[in-house]
């Protein structure tokens, strides 16, 4: 529990809503948990962080005071902790989310296509990423978010139906039904229930934070290791392009690289190559070690 002082019982922080909240330890606790940090490091890490405590203090605030000691002890808890926040490092637009997306789809056995025109019966449509695996085609709308408190809303599930709809009928003839055609909501927050609901009810397959249990996007990505580049720290602004372009979307594609090949291959400044080559060694061999 944080320390008794001034607050008494109750310590306000600002959440990305800008609302008011309590602070809770228990509630950063199980963050902690969730993130796979055993008790010990986690209660070091809760201690240390509410030692910095200030009123008002964002959840962004205690978020990176919490992720940089995780680093400093642990790479991979770190990664596991800080993975909701490296996704939405991914923007600003959410282009290169639509990549990462159709990168861990193809792990996962799918023939993959992006940024797909298909025509409908009514106008054409965009397809953010269309997957492929055996006979069923799946038609995936890459919802990107890159506030934090921001939900997938019903709006956004209705669209995906109205747009597999259209398609579908002009897919069907044209394929002769060989082919079974699905939506897909592929989205980096968590959804509303009315979300969940009218997906449930539609048939609508969803992948978000924490959604749903055994399937969820933050366990595709731990279920392999395929962490995004962003994870790293140092991994920001052009290099987050650059590695983009060359295809290089999860840490692991890192391995081997040196500070001069970084260098060479992505024209980066020589500190900014070996920070990304020491934090890209040291998350890989961490994470090889948990295996």
């Amino acid at each position: 529990m944080v320390k008794k002082n001034k607050y008494s019982g109750y310590f306000p922080i600002t959440k990305a809503s800008e609302e008011t909240q309590a602070y809770s330890s228990e509630k950063l606790m199980r963050s902690f948990k969730r993130a796979g940090a055993p008790n010990t490091l986690a209660e070091e890490v809760r201690d240390r962080v509410e030692k910095e405590l200030l009123p008002n203090m964002t959840t962004r605030d205690i978020f990176v005071r919490a992720s940089k000691h995780f680093l400093s002890e642990d790479p991979v808890i770190a990664a596991k902790y800080s993975l909701k926040h490296a996704i939405m490092e991914l923007g600003p637009a959410g282009f290169l989310f639509e990549r990462y997306v159709g990168a861990i789809l193809h792990e996962y056995g799918f023939k993959i296509k992006l940024n797909q025109i298909m025509r409908g019966k009514c106008t054409t449509h965009e397809i953010d990423v269309v997957a492929e695996k055996g006979n069923e085609h799946f038609l995936i709308e890459a919802k990107y978010h890159n506030e934090r408190g921001v939900k997938s809303d019903i709006k956004t599930i209705m669209y995906t139906y109205a747009r597999l709809l259209d398609i579908e009928e002009v897919q069907r003839k044209m394929e002769n039904g060989k082919f079974s055609h699905h939506a897909w909501l592929f989205t980096n927050t968590k959804l509303t229930s009315k979300a969940a609901v009218f997906g449930r009810c539609r048939n609508i397959r969803m992948t978000g934070w924490r959604y749903p249990h055994g399937e969820s996007l933050e366990e595709l990505i731990e279920g392999k290791g395929l962490y995004p580049v962003t994870i790293l720290p140092a991994v920001e602004g052009e290099a987050r392009e650059r590695f983009a372009l060359a295809k290089l979307f999860f840490v692991r594609d890192l391995r081997g690289f040196t500070k001069e090949r970084f260098q060479k291959d992505f024209d980066l400044a020589p500190k900014k190559a070996s920070v990304i080559a020491s934090q890209a060694e040291l998350f890989l061999d961490r994470l090889d070690k948990t295996k």
